[in-house]
């Protein structure tokens, strides 16, 4: 499977893994997994590495994630989410993800190497 997670309840984290190609199914798929996973608790921080990923969320894909999250948002609640991305068409489009979850409980970090997204993670939240 092209993306899997793993929730650590003693560091309050969600750990999110993309390789390859990763279909818009497969996105929602995992994200609903995780929400219902017995461990999962509201304001888990993630990180997400998607510096495997050989593919790219469109923008109606990104929409639709965003609305899922909104949805969800009482059972996700506010936290922090790092995203890791090793090209430039997959940081622009974590950008742009970044942006449209302004109106949702996530603060969104993009980032292109992993020391530097788990060093925001550990920091406060404003």
């Amino acid at each position: 499977m092209p993306l899997t997670y793993r929730i650590d309840p003693e560091a309050q984290m969600l750990f999110v893994v993309g390789k390859g190609a990763i279909t818009q199914a497969e996105r929602i798929e995992a994200m609903r997994a995780w929400i219902n996973d017995p461990l999962f608790r509201p304001g888990f921080n993630t990180l997400c590495d998607f510096s495997a990923a050989t593919s790219t969320p469109s923008l109606d894909d990104l929409e639709k994630i965003v609305s899922l999250i909104g949805q969800h948002s009482e059972a996700i609640g506010r936290k922090k989410t790092a995203i890791v991305t090793s090209q430039a068409v997959t940081f622009g489009v974590a950008r742009q993800f970044q942006s449209l979850a302004e109106s949702t409980p996530l603060t969104v970090g993009v980032f292109t190497d992993i020391g530097s997204a788990v060093a925001w993670l550990r920091e406060p939240r404003e």
